[in-house]
């Protein structure tokens, strides 16, 4: 799917498919230090990657790329299901979780990208795509950062609620979205 950022820049919004690889890999070389510290889902070596997508029923990669470029500006992970160190943590908030129809979501942009809507334009992509496959919850993989207020209100604006707060690697926020009653936009 081909859409238009805020910069007028026509971008194109797909799954990720194993020839990505490699692109994917100087993606992920090249964000900066601050952005790779707010994302790990996954060790950023060419090996760690194929591994992760090694069973696709679980993990699924989105890509945003540069259609001029060719270049990957912004990746995203959903994960089928919830992360099992974290159940404990997201029942105390007095969750049911449902590894079939609750997600586990991990996205970013490039740096050079952020601010320009590809995030946001992405993540409604993948919304219509998980609609599809009826998942009902996407609850953040690891959290959000309490102090990095840009994605805290990227979150909010997208109709995630804060489910209530944790200590790793400094503060954050467990935060979920039920889709069930959301609208593409």
């Amino acid at each position: 799917m081909v859409v238009e950022t805020k910069n007028n820049r026509p971008v194109f919004l797909r799954r990720l498919a194993s020839n990505d690889f490699d692109n994917l890999f100087d993606y992920l070389q090249n964000l900066s230090a601050e952005t790779k510290k707010r994302f790990g889902p996954h060790m950023f070596d060419p090996q760690s990657i194929v591994e992760f997508y090694k069973y696709p029923d679980i993990h699924r990669g989105y890509v945003a790329h540069d259609i001029e470029t060719k270049k990957i500006i912004a990746y995203s992970i959903i994960r089928i299901g919830y992360l099992e160190h974290d159940k404990a943590r997201l029942q105390s908030y007095g969750l049911t979780l449902d590894n079939k129809t609750d997600c586990t979501f991990a996205p970013s942009v490039a740096d050079l990208w952020q601010s320009c809507g590809v995030g946001n334009k992405m993540f409604h992509f993948i919304l219509s795509d998980l609609k599809t496959n009826r998942i009902n919850r996407i609850i953040l993989w690891g959290g959000v950062q309490v102090d990095n207020d840009k994605a805290v209100n990227y979150y909010k604006k997208n109709d995630f609620r804060i489910l209530g707060q944790f200590t790793y690697n400094g503060e954050n926020y467990d935060m979920i979205l039920d889709i069930s009653g959301i609208h593409s936009r």
